[in-house]
């Protein structure tokens, strides 16, 4: 996966200094859904953080292949091809020129679905350069727009999410997260 060298040391400081940046390990109910009800050989958690959804998924599905990829915590080379992708509140955090070779590349690989959890909102973290953490802040219509534009994949489940969060510290953050599964189209599973 394409990631610019400076992003890359944003990326490891924030690793560094927030121990909760990458931290989730439950599984989305939707995501655990799609996992109970079908068989699946191999997953690729994209933009793994710090590896817990992994290890949960190796717990949950021990005869699943697990694939774990982090561009700072696990920079190792993406398998040529899985039966699921899966990312949560990762796409927000491409570099926005990066983002179509990126979606391309996690469709190339993909052979049966693709789960992705997107935040359509600020974050409360910021980059050592003073940027938000997510560099790309875009509605739900507008990532069904882009993730539409694979042909043979279908959207089959969709919901967006929102909420106030009110954190320990700062005023009340206003919470939108667009979850979607695509399944590509002339697969019978």
């Amino acid at each position: 996966m394409a990631i610019s060298k400076e992003y890359r040391e944003q990326l490891t400081k924030l690793h560094s200094k927030v121990d909760s940046f990458g931290k989730r390990s439950k599984l989305p109910n939707e995501f655990k859904n799609l996992l109970d009800d079908n068989k699946f050989d191999s997953i690729l958690d994209f933009g793994a953080g710090k590896g817990n959804v992994t290890n949960t998924l190796i717990v949950d599905y021990p005869d699943t292949k697990i694939y774990s990829y982090d561009p700072v915590t696990y920079n190792v080379p993406l398998p040529t091809e899985v039966d699921v992708v899966y990312s949560s509140d990762v796409l927000e955090h491409i570099e926005p020129e990066l983002l179509d070779d990126t979606l391309s590349e996690l469709f190339d690989r993909a052979r049966k679905y693709q789960y992705h959890l997107i935040a359509c909102h600020p974050a409360k973290k910021k980059l050592s350069n003073g940027k938000n953490a997510h560099l790309i802040i875009e509605e739900p219509e507008w990532w069904k727009q882009k993730l539409e534009k694979f042909d043979n994949w279908s959207i089959v489940y969709e919901d967006t999410q929102e909420w106030i969060a009110t954190p320990k510290k700062g005023p009340p953050l206003p919470i939108k997260k667009y979850i979607v599964i695509l399944k590509k189209e002339n697969n019978q599973s």
